[in-house]
C-alpha cells in the first residue's frame, strides 16, 4: 500500500531541520519501498504492506530515534487522500487572487475543532471539513487581515494541521 507521510513545522524558516535523504535513507533501512519524498517542507511517499496502525507506530519510532526535537505527523494512505481531494469544493483552486489551502489533519488533532472553526469564519473565508483536511480559500492580499485565516497562526488549532498550499496539494495527489 502506498503512503504519504505529512510532517508539521520541518525546515521552516531554519529551525527544526529534517534532512530529507536522512528520511528517505532511515525508512528505506526500516524496509519501505519506493521511498521518495517530495519538496523540504515535509512530503514523505512510502510503499509497505504493513497496516496504517503500525507504519505510524515506527514512523513516530524513527521520528524520535534520530530528532531531539517532537515532529507531529499523520500517515494517509492513497486511497484516503483521493478520496478527501475528491471531496474538494469546486471553489477551491479556482480563483487565482485568493488564497487557497488544505490543512491535513495530523494526529494530534482533536475533533472539536471542527466545529469551533465553523462558528469562526467571516466573510472572506470558505471551508470545507472532511475526514482528514480542511480545504480552506481566503483573502490573499487585499483584506487578509479581516479573514479569519489571518488569525489562526500560532493557535492550538493551527499547531494540530500541516498546511499545503493548493499547488503543493494537487502535486502531492500526482506523485502518487
Amino acid at each position: 500500500m502506498k503512503y504519504l507521510v505529512l510532517f508539521r513545522g520541518i525546515n521552516v524558516g531554519g529551525n527544526n531541520k529534517v534532512p530529507m535523504q536522512l528520511l528517505r535513507d532511515e525508512f528505506t533501512s526500516a524496509g519501505y519501498n519506493d521511498v521518495h519524498t517530495y519538496i523540504n517542507s515535509g512530503n514523505l511517499f512510502i510503499t509497505s504492506g504493513l497496516p496504517l496502525g503500525k507504519v505510524e507506530s515506527q514512523v513516530a519510532d524513527i521520528l524520535s530515534s534520530n530528532f531531539d526535537f517532537p515532529i507531529d505527523f499523520r500517515v494517509l494512505s492513497e486511497s484516503e487522500y483521493k478520496t478527501d481531494l475528491e471531496q474538494a469544493p469546486e471553489w477551491w483552486g479556482h480563483d487565482k487572487t485568493l488564497r487557497h489551502n488544505a490543512l491535513f489533519k495530523l494526529n494530534s488533532y482533536d475533533a472539536k475543532w471542527d466545529e469551533w472553526l465553523s462558528t469562526k469564519l467571516t466573510e472572506y473565508d470558505q471551508v470545507k471539513i472532511t475526514k482528514n483536511t480542511i480545504f480552506w480559500t481566503s483573502t490573499l492580499k487585499i483584506n487578509f487581515s479581516k479573514s479569519f485565516y489571518s488569525k489562526i497562526m500560532g493557535t492550538d488549532f493551527y499547531k494540530q494541521t500541516s498546511a499545503r498550499n493548493f499547488n503543493t496539494t494537487t502535486k502531492l495527489l500526482t506523485l502518487f
